[in-house]
């Protein structure tokens, strides 16, 4: 009885591990730690009634053990459950950005790719932020400033590219359980300067947690600093060369 209170702990290491060097499917692993979690709360109780029919002392440190993962488990999916209830989030609800690899890979087959109509109403009430990243630089420069900064996230693969579009698509993996997000970037001109429009979709479940909407702030963000990054260089280089060539003819 008392091996049983580490029973969850070797069901939530096998499904964390499992699911990350890709043996079993990223879900599969997801729902071998929930298993743990659910299991450690049983064990948890059994234990705290035998030794409240007073046996067993020790079963108090046990039964304190085998529901630690509940402890833990139960405030983090509280706070999932407080996201909005949706897994595609885009900061163009009008004109999503569309995919296109996407619809090519296996693990999409069958489903449907448009964005979901009734989402941007939740979009708009629960993701705010999510706006597009205008930007006073040429479509064709921003997009590719995008390529390079792609290139440098963990765990992010370019999958198609258009450059007559300027729309990007590519692939992200969560580091844990290694779940696959879809995701697509497009560059299009705005009164000579660049609008930046992303789009986020899950491909494993009904909710993400804020994952998409957070991924879509995160790498915006970026962008934006990469963008005031390079104008500031621009700006000390010119203003360097200009004091230069006034000290030489002064």
């Amino acid at each position: 009885m008392r091996a049983l209170a580490f029973v969850p702990y070797l069901l939530i290491i096998a499904g964390v591990a499992l699911s990350n060097t890709g043996f079993i499917a990223p879900m599969a692993g997801w729902q071998l730690c929930a298993l743990g979690v659910l299991f450690g709360f049983g064990v948890a109780v059994t234990l705290l009634v035998i030794r409240i029919r007073g046996r067993q002392p020790l079963f108090w440190a046990l039964a304190i053990v085998a529901a630690l993962p509940s402890a833990i488990a139960v405030p983090m999916l509280i706070n999932d459950l407080s996201y909005p209830r949706i897994n595609d989030v885009t900061t163009d609800i009008d004109t999503p950005p569309a995919f296109v690899a996407a619809l090519e890979a296996p693990a999409n087959a069958g489903r449907d790719m448009t964005f979901p109509e009734h989402f941007g109403t939740i979009v708009r009430e629960g993701y705010p932020s999510v706006q597009p990243l205008v930007l006073d630089e040429s479509p064709d420069q921003v997009f590719e400033r995008i390529e390079t900064l792609i290139a440098s996230q963990p765990g992010w693969v370019i999958t198609h590219r258009d450059t007559e579009k300027r729309t990007i698509e590519g692939e992200v993996a969560t580091p844990v359980f290694r779940f696959v997000d879809d995701f697509v970037i497009r560059v299009s001109d705005q009164n000579g300067k660049a609008r930046v429009d992303m789009r986020s979709k899950s491909r494993d479940g009904l909710v993400d947690a804020g994952a998409n909407a957070k991924r879509i702030r995160a790498f915006l963000a970026q962008l934006e600093r990469k963008f005031v990054s390079s104008i500031s260089s621009v700006g000390s280089h010119i203003g360097g060369a200009e004091l230069s060539h006034n000290t030489l003819n002064g």
